[in-house]
Protein backbone atom coordinates (compact mmCIF):
# COMPACT_ATOMS: atom_id res chain seq x y z
CA UNK A 1 0.00 0.00 0.00
CA UNK A 2 1.22 3.48 -0.85
CA UNK A 3 1.56 6.33 1.63
CA UNK A 4 -1.26 8.88 1.59
CA UNK A 5 1.05 11.51 0.14
CA UNK A 6 1.19 9.54 -3.13
CA UNK A 7 -2.58 9.36 -3.51
CA UNK A 8 -2.56 12.87 -5.00
CA UNK A 9 -0.14 11.68 -7.66
CA UNK A 10 -2.28 8.69 -8.59
CA UNK A 11 -5.35 10.92 -8.64
CA UNK A 12 -3.56 13.22 -11.05
CA UNK A 13 -2.40 10.34 -13.30
CA UNK A 14 -5.11 7.66 -12.88
CA UNK A 15 -4.26 5.85 -16.12
CA UNK A 16 -0.73 5.25 -14.84
CA UNK A 17 -1.58 3.89 -11.40
CA UNK A 18 0.15 0.52 -11.82
CA UNK A 19 3.24 2.11 -13.36
CA UNK A 20 3.40 4.68 -10.57
CA UNK A 21 3.10 2.00 -7.90
CA UNK A 22 5.84 -0.07 -9.54
CA UNK A 23 8.18 2.90 -10.07
CA UNK A 24 7.68 4.12 -6.51
CA UNK A 25 8.78 0.71 -5.24
CA UNK A 26 11.72 0.09 -7.55
CA UNK A 27 12.98 3.35 -9.09
CA UNK A 28 14.81 5.64 -6.68
CA UNK A 29 15.08 8.44 -9.24
CA UNK A 30 11.34 8.37 -9.84
CA UNK A 31 10.77 8.47 -6.08
CA UNK A 32 12.94 11.59 -5.80
CA UNK A 33 11.12 13.31 -8.67
CA UNK A 34 7.76 12.51 -7.06
CA UNK A 35 8.90 13.84 -3.69
CA UNK A 36 10.14 17.07 -5.29
CA UNK A 37 6.93 17.39 -7.31
CA UNK A 38 4.65 16.91 -4.30
CA UNK A 39 6.79 19.23 -2.15
CA UNK A 40 6.62 22.00 -4.77
CA UNK A 41 2.87 21.60 -5.11
CA UNK A 42 2.47 21.88 -1.34
CA UNK A 43 4.70 24.97 -1.17
CA UNK A 44 2.85 26.59 -4.07
CA UNK A 45 -0.43 26.15 -2.20
CA UNK A 46 1.08 27.86 0.85
CA UNK A 47 2.57 30.68 -1.22
CA UNK A 48 -0.60 31.32 -3.18
CA UNK A 49 -2.22 32.56 0.02
CA UNK A 50 0.59 35.06 0.60
CA UNK A 51 0.73 36.34 -2.98
CA UNK A 52 4.50 36.00 -3.37
CA UNK A 53 4.59 36.78 -7.12
CA UNK A 54 8.00 35.78 -8.50
CA UNK A 55 8.58 32.85 -6.16
CA UNK A 56 5.09 31.54 -6.94
CA UNK A 57 5.92 31.72 -10.64
CA UNK A 58 9.16 29.82 -10.06
CA UNK A 59 7.39 27.07 -8.13
CA UNK A 60 4.71 26.82 -10.82
CA UNK A 61 7.41 26.44 -13.50
CA UNK A 62 9.28 23.87 -11.42
CA UNK A 63 6.07 21.89 -10.96
CA UNK A 64 5.51 21.92 -14.72
CA UNK A 65 9.09 20.77 -15.36
CA UNK A 66 8.80 17.97 -12.80
CA UNK A 67 5.43 16.92 -14.21
CA UNK A 68 6.97 16.62 -17.67
CA UNK A 69 9.81 14.56 -16.21
CA UNK A 70 7.32 12.28 -14.43
CA UNK A 71 5.34 11.78 -17.62
CA UNK A 72 8.50 10.98 -19.57
CA UNK A 73 9.51 8.34 -17.00
CA UNK A 74 6.00 6.87 -17.06
CA UNK A 75 6.14 6.59 -20.85
CA UNK A 76 9.55 4.87 -20.70
CA UNK A 77 8.19 2.12 -18.48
Amino acid sequence: MLPDSYIELITEFPDSKKKIEWLLRFDETFQEIVEDYLFCKQELKKLSTTKSGSITTKYAQTIQDLKEELLARLEQT
